[in-house]
């Protein structure tokens, strides 16, 4: 049987991380640290295992409460475990994909199905991938400053690589920024998707898609262009997402006492982190898996004794990638038996003035009675 070529892209994508994994095993295994890496397993404090399960719930509860106050800056009322729910589905699939691409979309089809115009959830995802991105790359400078002694111990020789994610992460908050502040660039784009769907016979009707395009297009601005009117509102979304990212940074410093270790401090652990994430977060890879296995290796081999080593990287990457993978996973069966109960999709009500200034149409003649859709 013929695989489609979404399901053959997915299979790859799981054969990635499997090997991944696999690799980490082999490598362990054949220079002897398996059994080492299994004993420190089993040994593990299970009351820092919880600090750091307490992390990662800290890590998604701000990111749901991102997206859950900016929509609710623009007048859409959406319920919380809806945000944490959305916040979840982009995960898993941000977990899944080349360089986490899969997971804006998937999270905006989500909330098209509960009455989110594409327009205003598309602002909302770029507007918190920017506040993200703010926050880990100030977050992470002003820890390098503070702590350079660490820095120069753990990853002296390594420094291009973290310069380059610097670089890399600051490229994409200035195109974002470019998206945000200029139509045409947005209008270019989406002019050149409609012509490319076109000729994939992909689009078939040309003027209702770009008339679609058109609307979502002046959602999104208008959204932005809110924020860019609040400072205020957008400092206060960027204090969420510097504790989403504080989050899970803590990790780490978890699983580094889950092993019984104190000779760092916190900050000390959380600089290599922060300066692990900024390197490899870009790598094209799902989960840039290889490059945060590689990575780990030589940012923490002078943190972790060399017999600990593998069994931290093993807990250290389970509750930063396989618990989301597993926890998004449980999201997106609890969005499809949604969707089986609800086929017709919901509508959440918009409110005018202090949001977008006016009822979006895809709410018109719904009553604004304040409820959302039932989650």
């Amino acid at each position: 049987m013929k695989m489609s070529k979404s399901t053959r892209s997915n299979v790859l994508n799981a054969l990635i991380i499997v090997c991944t994994l696999g690799l980490v095993l082999y490598l362990s295994a054949r220079g002897g640290d398996i059994g080492d890496a299994w004993t420190t397993l089993r040994s593990a404090n299970p009351l820092w295992i919880g600090a750091a399960v307490g992390s990662w719930i800290v890590f998604m509860t701000f990111e749901a409460m991102g997206l859950h106050v900016f929509f609710h800056q623009q007048g859409v009322k959406i319920k919380y475990p809806t945000s944490f729910l959305v916040a979840l589905i982009g995960s898993f699939y941000s977990s899944v994909t080349p360089a986490a691409t899969g997971g804006q979309p998937m999270q905006v089809f989500a909330l098209k199905k509960r009455g989110v115009p594409a327009g205003i959830s598309s602002s909302g995802l770029a507007v918190k991938f920017f506040t993200f991105q703010t926050a880990l790359l100030s977050l992470g400078a002003l820890l390098w400053v503070c702590n350079p002694a660490i820095v120069q111990t753990c990853i002296d020789r390594g420094k291009w690589i973290v310069f380059t994610g610097f670089l890399l992460n600051g490229l994409s908050v200035a195109a974002v920024i470019m998206l945000a502040i200029n139509k045409n660039i947005v209008r270019g784009i989406l002019t050149f998707a409609i012509r490319l769907g076109k000729a994939l016979h992909i689009v078939k009707d040309v003027a209702r898609t770009t008339s679609r395009a058109d609307a979502a297009m002046n959602d999104f601005h208008a959204s932005v262009d809110m924020l860019t009117h609040h400072p205020i509102r957008l400092f206060y979304l960027y204090l969420l997402s510097c504790l989403q990212v504080l989050g899970l940074m803590s990790i780490v410093y978890c699983v580094y006492r889950a092993l019984g270790l104190n000779a760092l401090h916190y900050l000390d652990v959380l600089t290599l982190q922060f300066l692990l994430y900024i390197a490899a977060s870009f790598t094209p890879l799902p989960g840039a898996s290889g490059a945060q296995e590689g990575g780990f290796y030589i940012f923490f081999q002078n943190v972790f004794p060399a017999e600990k080593l593998v069994g931290a990287l093993l807990l250290w990457r389970f509750f930063t990638y396989y618990f989301t993978l597993i926890i998004g996973f449980i999201g997106i069966l609890i969005d499809s038996t949604w969707s089986l109960r609800h086929p017709s999709g919901a509508s959440i009500p918009m409110e005018g003035g202090d949001g977008l200034g006016q009822k979006n149409p895809a709410s018109a003649g719904q009553p604004d009675s304040g409820k959302a859709a039932d989650q």
